[in-house]
């Protein structure tokens, strides 16, 4: 209890330095190294069984310095925010000429994988096989003879058309021919190639800083934010609720957008009510 009412006055000086021109950077070590104290002091507020009066103490310190930490992160993104903003053009400028050249390295690849070779129909087997026809001899009659005449010259015509003709051997019975399977084609289409995807790309030592900050900035608001919540969060439970109630009304309920002087009033109160308990 005695640390933490200690830190506040670290607080109150790193806001007395941001006021003034000369020391208004040296600010941010102060806030930074004031964040240190109080995480290291939150660390040594230890859990107790519930019933016990320590044990109810210690959770109410530990919200009052949730808050002191949230103010803090959120104090050391505002001051870094014009460096993110310079930070952020950089890392979007460099993300926007990747995505240019990544287009422009895959557009080729997909325009030669979409050409489809014609395939040359496949050739058909052979048609049906020939069959040896049967000859067959046509007469012809004319009106005034008699019938048996006429098979008498048909069958002259035939003979000598059976000696003019050399002896035909009977017509061979051949198998049926199968039609061969329709091979494949050797040369297969292709398939569409996806341009290969580098696991790595290189960065520029100037954009990698850049990602560094970027990166830091981005956790001290996302710290800020978190431990506001888990604050307000343990604030509204049954066994701590009243306590903050209380000092809602005398003070006014302390919001994110609290200054450090209101923030440090509010713990002060609370750590002077929690002495009297």
């Amino acid at each position: 209890m005695m640390y933490l009412e200690a830190a506040l006055y670290f607080l109150l000086t790193g806001d007395a330095m941001e006021s003034d021109s000369v020391t208004e950077k040296a600010s941010y070590t102060m806030y930074k190294d004031t964040l240190s104290l109080i995480k290291y002091i939150s660390s040594k507020f230890k859990s107790q069984p519930n019933n016990s009066p320590e044990n109810s103490i210690h959770t109410k310190l530990a919200i009052l310095s949730l808050w002191c930490q949230s103010r803090l992160y959120s104090k050391l993104y505002n001051m870094r925010k014009q460096e993110m903003k310079e930070v952020q053009k950089i890392v979007n400028d460099f993300n926007q000429k990747q995505s240019q050249q990544s287009a422009a390295q895959t557009t080729p690849a997909q325009a030669e994988g979409q050409g489809t070779p014609s395939l040359s129909p496949t050739p058909s087997p052979a048609g049906s096989v020939g069959s040896v026809g049967s000859q067959s001899s046509s007469g012809y009659s004319s009106g005034g003879q008699h019938p048996a005449q006429q098979q008498q010259q048909q069958q002259q015509q035939q003979q000598q058309q059976q000696q003019q003709q050399p002896a035909q051997q009977p017509p061979v019975q051949q198998p049926p021919v199968q039609q061969p399977p329709i091979q494949q084609p050797l040369v297969q289409q292709p398939l569409v190639q996806q341009p290969p995807v580098n696991s790595h790309i290189s960065v520029p030592l100037q954009v990698f800083n850049a990602m560094i900050k970027q990166n830091q900035c981005s956790g001290l608001l996302m710290n800020g934010h978190d431990l506001w919540d888990q604050a307000i969060k343990q604030a509204r439970q049954e066994e701590n609720r009243s306590f903050f109630i209380d000092l809602d009304r005398r003070l006014g309920p302390l919001t994110s957008y609290s200054s450090l002087r209101e923030l440090v009033r509010y713990v002060q109160a609370g750590i002077k009510k929690l002495r009297a308990l």
